[in-house]
């Protein structure tokens, strides 16, 4: 007994209208795993007052709903497959059209790569700025190994640490290359708490900016449309 999904109608068939959060600034926090994104994150929110977002909470979030795409999700969690881009920039959509009233939003440990990077600007917006955290591999790697190691990981996914660095620091470097001018780069090799100082002089141009732009009128619920001919989810049993 199983189960499969219409990949096409799960992803590609929702229509999210992101005009009432364009105007708000979206700064991404991109490095490899162990750089510190979490960290750096959180000290732009207290300098911002601007809403972290983590992709992968979201999918964490998604993956216990009892609907298909939360289905879709876990079951791909379970099989250690990827999430799609699409469906985690969704997440993600839906995340900001439901906070509105933020300053604007800082995506921790985003985009994964290239082509979720090209699917966020083309539907959403481009980022104000990229803010790219760099660090040797060997350290990022010594981090992670410490928190699994902290939140009870098998050791082979422990043991792993220096492979999912290496293969993220490939996909990091490829994102920033996209984005040219709008990536700062930032050296998280010390303690990322205090680096207060060069982030706010890093995002004072961002604050500036978004202070003197003014607010479109306030839509009154968020909007996503789907295409009228077809059902928004497909489950089939087989």
């Amino acid at each position: 007994m199983g189960c499969f999904y219409s990949r096409r109608i799960l992803e590609e068939d929702l229509v999210y209208d992101m005009s009432p959060i364009r105007h708000l600034p979206v700064i991404f926090v991109n490095g490899v795993p162990g750089a510190g994104n979490q960290t750096v994150a959180e000290t732009m929110a207290s300098i911002t007052g601007y809403m972290m977002i983590r992709p992968g909470e979201l999918i964490r979030e998604e993956a216990v709903k009892d609907t298909a795409r939360g289905r879709m999700v876990s079951d791909k969690l379970q099989a250690q497959e990827d999430i799609s881009e699409q469906v985690t920039v969704d997440l993600i959509k839906e995340t900001m059209l439901l906070n509105q009233d933020a300053k604007g939003y800082i995506l921790v440990g985003f985009p994964r790569n290239p082509r979720m990077s090209s699917i966020f600007n083309r539907q959403v917006k481009w980022p104000e700025k990229i803010v790219a955290l760099e660090v040797d591999n060997e350290l990022a790697a010594a981090r992670l190994q410490s928190k699994l190691s902290e939140l009870g990981r098998p050791e082979s996914e422990i043991n792993a640490a220096r492979q999912i660095v290496k293969q993220a620091a490939h996909k990091v470097k490829n994102v920033h290359k996209r984005f040219g001018g709008h990536v700062v780069t930032l050296d998280s090799s010390g303690n990322p708490k205090a680096l207060a100082n060069t982030l706010k002089e890093i995002l004072s141009d961002t604050i500036e900016k978004a202070q003197k732009n003014q607010a479109p009128t306030t839509a009154s619920a968020p909007a996503v449309m789907t295409s009228p001919d077809l059902e928004t989810e497909v489950e089939i049993a087989t």
